[in-house]
């Protein structure tokens, strides 16, 4: 399924609505965690905004990839991975990884020397832990019971 998406990951398009929001709603569900990654979609369609920018992957209206990011307000030099979701059956070494060069290239492009992603350690969100890690994610530092007992918040940093 991945070289039907050989293309090169893109900033988001106003057609892409439907298709990020069916690609997120599938690969976070009805967990706690939907809430916060819509609203930064939402705020990533609005454009014009470093601290909230998405990447996607698409063809014909299908989404396989969507990375949301920007800069950390009030900080020089680091970006913020708020999350980055891939399509059931499209390949991490293959989407995946353009994403997540794609996603490094801008954010270093905006002077960010690291990307900083702050999940749950929650099989509940998926494959995006997983995604994050086979891509050069280091866990930097967790707070365990976080969001509730036995699910720590992770810090993950990728130096750019």
């Amino acid at each position: 399924m991945s070289g039907y998406f050989a293309l090169d990951p893109r900033p988001l398009l106003p057609e892409d609505s439907q298709g990020t929001r069916v690609l997120l709603l599938g690969s976070l569900g009805v967990t706690p965690y939907i809430d916060r990654a819509l609203e930064v979609l939402e705020l990533a369609e609005r454009g014009h905004d470093p601290e909230h920018r998405a990447l996607v992957i698409a063809r014909d209206g299908t989404v396989a990839g969507l990375a949301l990011f920007g800069t950390i307000a009030g900080t020089q030099h680091a970006a913020r991975l708020y999350t980055a979701v891939l399509a059931p059956g499209v390949q991490t070494s293959d989407v995946g990884l353009r994403l997540m060069r794609s996603v490094g290239d801008a954010a270093r492009s905006s002077g960010a020397k690291f990307l900083l992603a702050e999940l749950p350690d929650d099989p509940a969100i998926g494959t995006v832990l997983g995604l994050l890690r086979e891509h050069g994610f280091q866990e930097e530092a967790r707070v365990p019971d976080f969001y509730r007992d036995g699910v720590a918040l992770t810090f993950l940093r990728l130096e750019l």
